[in-house]
């Protein structure tokens, strides 16, 4: 195996836990090695730091797999690795939960694999090109490991595209046809839902957003909830069974407005009845401007927008919107009011997006309580080292 040696100071980093190297961060590096091929990493005084896989095209130039310099790179190590990862992972998860996220890349020391799992059904995503190469390892691991029903990939076309790899639809690597022909049911604390794991965003649910949906439960009780970017309903589900007095689901797709009545009615409620119930296909940033809403004046109001930031070029409009959108939900509040708002921008860091919360409680003209502030939940996770992994955001406020 070819290695790389790092600048003097470089190695601190790498001996913290950051997975990344940057090419500036390389004193000898090499030129004669594949995209995605395995390469040792030394400091500048000769210890061995840890095995990555390099990508000469790209300024992160080596991922950190294992800092274990004889532990090879196979269907062995990903078996290991997931076992581990499972086995620490459930006892984490709230009771009656069988969807959760078995591998999140970096944070769970496999750069560049996502890995989500729906009951025995398995999503992945393979990010780098480093990753993509040891794609037949993986499958034949999560085979060996889990004794999958399916095996799905979704290629997400943004990160693929900057590795420079082939980018297409959905791939099924194992599974049988009346399995995937509809979606996948499974259960988060005890809520039912179902992942159209084919077709569906992302894996095909936003498995992220579990404490934020749970926590909205304390406050809904009696009261009415705008869920805005409802997606498939599930903040919209938890609020049903939270005892809210009437709940309205906005989003621009319509087929995943279908799939929120569909889980409506899966956890024991009618989705037609209009006096509980509302489902609203709608372009929300010119919802927002109108002087009344559908089914209003709320009590709450749950705005969970797509990643508005996806780049850096991105950033500043992207402030501008979730600015804008905030201070039309503010304003919609009253005295005792509560806006769970939420950020999945990976580029917009908590700080920034608790200014962008600060402006719009200004511009709206009021006054704002903090209740509480929520990040990733733990099978998501956060390394200290790796602040690049920390994306999702979501404040609880309240009107004063």
């Amino acid at each position: 195996m070819k290695r790389i040696v790092l600048k003097p100071k470089k190695d601190i980093p790498v001996r913290a836990g950051h997975p990344w190297i940057f090419s500036e961060a390389i004193l000898q590096d090499v030129y004669d090695v594949q995209v995605g091929e395995c390469v040792e990493v030394y400091s500048s005084d000769g210890t061995a730091l840890g095995i990555g896989y390099h990508n000469g095209k790209n300024s992160i130039r080596v991922r950190i797999v294992t800092l274990n310099m004889n532990e090879a790179i196979d269907v062995a190590f990903f078996c290991s690795r997931f076992c581990a990862l499972d086995a620490w992972k459930k006892p984490r998860l709230p009771e009656g939960t069988t969807g959760y996220r078995l591998v999140h890349a970096e944070v769970d020391g496999i750069p560049g694999l996502i890995i989500d799992r729906y009951e025995n059904n398995f999503v992945i995503q393979f990010h780098t090109a480093g990753i993509d190469a040891c794609r037949e390892f993986i499958l034949r691991a999560l085979i060996e490991t889990f004794h999958p029903s399916s095996i799905v990939e979704r290629q997400d076309v943004e990160f693929r595209r900057s590795e420079g790899l082939n980018v297409g639809g959905s791939i099924v690597h194992m599974g049988d046809g009346d399995i995937l022909r509809k979606p996948i049911t499974f259960i988060e604390s005890y809520v039912k839902f179902s992942a159209d794991i084919l077709n569906g965003q992302k894996t095909g649910f936003f498995l992220d957003q579990r404490n934020a949906r749970m926590s909205l439960q304390k406050y809904v009780q009696n009261k009415r909830v705008l869920n805005l970017f409802s997606y498939t309903g599930g903040f919209s589900v938890y609020a049903a069974l939270g005892g809210a007095a009437y709940v309205m689901s906005v989003d621009s797709s319509h087929p995943a407005l279908e799939m929120a009545e569909q889980h409506v009615r899966l956890n024991g409620f009618d989705p037609r009845d209009e006096k509980k119930f509302g489902f609203l296909d709608a372009d929300i940033f010119r919802l927002m401007e109108e002087k009344s809403l559908p089914g209003g004046p709320y009590d709450i109001i749950v705005c969970d927008p797509p990643a508005l930031a996806k780049s850096a070029a991105t950033l500043p409009q992207a402030i501008k919107a979730y600015t804008t959108l905030n201070t039309a939900c503010i304003s919609r509040l009253s005295t005792g009011g509560i806006l769970f708002s939420s950020s999945c921008s990976g580029r917009l860091t908590p700080e920034d997006f608790r200014g962008i919360l600060r402006h719009a409680a200004g511009r709206a003209k009021k006054d704002i309580r903090v209740i509480d502030w929520l990040g990733q939940p733990i099978d998501h996770g956060e390394r200290l080292a790796f602040p690049e992994g920390r994306y999702l955001k979501t404040a609880i406020l309240e009107v004063l």
